[in-house]
């Protein structure tokens, strides 16, 4: 009995590992999609419309500067202005946003699906920052490489 108990132990922990190997080793960075279905709220709409442009186009730069693809200066400049056009659109949008989503004017399904979109529109703005930072910021180690 003990020897069948300590089989079933054994082969537990192998299935547990099996399972949680790809998850952890494999994993590769995914493109994140814009929502399939509008919302219904015209000013969400246009927040997650404009936030996943400006997503496509610093995901496109960083592809490129990942696979060691020299872009030209030109190129980059026009990117950044596009990127600064999409920022200034967000900005003029966004309250619009906040009075929309806390009026009484939607019913909960709309206002839930416009909750949705949101996130995921949150989530591709949280990559472009964090990789707009990483370029043009720089990381720590170049600021401590600079002070010495």
């Amino acid at each position: 009995m003990k020897a069948i108990h300590k089989l079933q132990q054994h082969i537990s922990v192998v299935i547990v590992v099996i399972f949680l190997i790809p998850l952890c080793g494999f994993a590769q960075k995914k493109r994140l999609k814009p929502p399939k279905r509008v919302s219904k709220i015209e000013s969400v709409d246009q927040f997650v419309k404009n936030s996943f442009e400006l997503y496509h186009k610093v995901f496109v730069y960083d592809s490129l500067t990942q696979a060691g693809v020299e872009v030209p200066a030109d190129i980059e400049n026009e990117l950044l202005e596009r990127a600064e056009r999409d920022i200034d659109s967000l900005w003029q949008v966004l309250p619009t946003v906040a009075d929309d989503m806390s009026s009484g004017n939607h019913n909960i399904m709309i206002k839930g699906k416009a909750t949705i979109n949101l996130n995921k529109s949150k989530k591709a703005l949280k990559y472009c920052m964090k990789t707009v930072k990483m370029y043009f910021a720089g990381t720590e180690e170049d600021d401590e490489d600079d002070q010495n």
